[in-house]
């Protein structure tokens, strides 16, 4: 059933007044937006679409500010996506790239959303199509067929016409033109033959982790009745410095192979990922084959590699907004892994705002490292996981009233060599 356009206003906003006065006579620990975040993507791991999408509403909801948002609105649209809420998702990954710009996320989203953007964009309306994946493989299985009956027709005859003129052609015309007809449909054939012949195989796709080496293997198969040269080719990311090898001779670059009749030959790509690839990304990498006789002859095969890393993220949040000069501030900081690898050989360090004192007694978990520095060991995260910190904090005598302060959270990941910062949420100065 359609809604007008007030009823569409006023349900969100009712459902917002009801779920935020229950947020305010709940106790304040039971909503938290680290905690919201991994209950969501907890749920989109167990392919639990609908609860993922509550979770993230929530989540926005209540913590519009959340340093979390930027992750959170591609949970939501993905979730959105597959759930079968074109409208929802297009608004919200709109939404994102309106709000993030500049983020390295952007390149992890998928085609199929960003086209749910762009129709959305241009004014197009979306509507729910629940047997949308059903209906379009049967729809592109019966097409292809009707494809592939009409070609094999149009085949058939061009075959037979084309026979009718050979035959025609060699009854009028000398010797000397039917050797050169001759000559040019053995060309032919030898093209053909090499193109169904000869076998490229390559895995169609690979997950590669950051900052790591990786293999494609692959292998060509020459099964025409001669020995045949190739000419081998790879197009991969520059910053992946892809190079071939054969599997005999590893680190050879084997840009001309010859392969007998009946016989194979085996190499790899190598290639490695850049520790700054995100979690997600995907790019192509494709392998040629040209024969050596006929450089219009070319066979290629395509992988698509899908970058897995750790993608962390800090929360710091103190117990008050409110601080005063001489008192106490507490803070709670939590370390998210959202990424598909497990974060490892973490070092965090903290570096403070000159309104904070740093009372060493009561923060056995940080070490000082200057006058305004901390530093503190983070243990690995797996997948979905999160760490959590307490810091208490002296507010200097003479802090000025009204300022805000923060203070600079800096992870820095030594398998992957990658230093990453984030802020604490804002507190503050008040008078006594």
């Amino acid at each position: 059933m359609r809604r007008s356009p007030i009823t569409s206003l006023i349900i969100p906003t009712l459902a917002l007044f009801l779920l935020l006065a229950g947020a305010l006579c709940a106790p304040a620990a039971e909503l938290d937006d680290s905690n919201l975040f991994v209950e969501a993507f907890n749920a989109y791991q167990k392919k639990d679409y609908l609860l993922t999408i509550d979770k993230v509403k929530q989540l926005t909801q209540v913590f519009p500010d959340t340093p979390l948002k930027d992750v959170s609105l591609l949970l939501l649209a993905r979730s959105s996506l597959k759930s079968g809420d074109n409208a929802l998702a297009a608004r919200t990954v709109n939404q994102f790239l309106s709000e993030f710009p500049a983020t390295p996320l952007r390149s992890s989203i998928e085609d199929d959303l960003l086209t749910l953007g762009a129709r959305l964009h241009k004014g197009e309306k979306l509507t729910e199509n629940r047997a949308l994946h059903m209906a379009a493989v049967k729809v592109r299985n019966e097409q292809l067929a009707i494809e592939r009956a009409i070609a094999e027709r149009q085949e058939q005859e061009r075959l037979a016409r084309l026979k009718t003129e050979q035959e025609r052609i060699a009854r009028e015309k000398a010797e000397l033109e039917r050797r050169e007809r001759e000559r040019i449909a053995a060309e032919k054939a030898a093209k053909e033959t090499i193109r169904t012949a000869t076998a490229v195989t390559v895995e169609q796709s690979r997950i590669a982790q950051a900052g790591q080496n990786g293999t494609l293997p692959f292998e060509i198969a020459n099964r025409t009745g001669n020995s045949e040269e190739y000419l081998l080719e790879v197009d991969a990311p520059a910053e992946y410095g892809a190079q071939l090898s054969a599997e005999t001779t590893p680190g050879a670059a084997p840009g001309r192979v010859t392969v007998g009749a009946g016989q194979s030959f085996k190499g790899a790509i190598s290639f490695h990922i850049p520790s700054d690839r995100v979690d997600g990304e995907r790019k192509s990498m494709s392998l040629k084959a040209v024969s050596a006789r006929f450089s219009d002859v070319a066979l290629t095969k395509e992988t698509l590699v899908t970058i897995t890393a750790p993608l962390v993220r800090v929360v710091a949040r103190p117990a008050s907004q409110s601080i005063v000069p001489g008192g106490q501030v507490r803070y709670r900081m939590t370390v998210l892994n959202i990424g598909s690898q497990t974060a490892q050989e973490l070092t965090g360090r903290l570096i403070l705002p000159p309104q904070f004192e740093f009372p060493e007694a009561e923060n056995p978990q940080f070490h000082r490292e200057g006058a305004d520095v901390l530093s503190f060991k983070i243990d690995p995260l797996e997948t979905g996981k999160m760490s959590e910190y307490y810091l208490n904090l002296r507010v200097r005598d003479d802090s000025a009233i009204g300022q805000e302060v923060r203070y600079r959270v800096e992870v820095f990941n030594g398998q992957l060599q990658r230093k990453e910062t984030f802020a604490s949420s804002a507190a503050v100065v008040q008078g006594k």
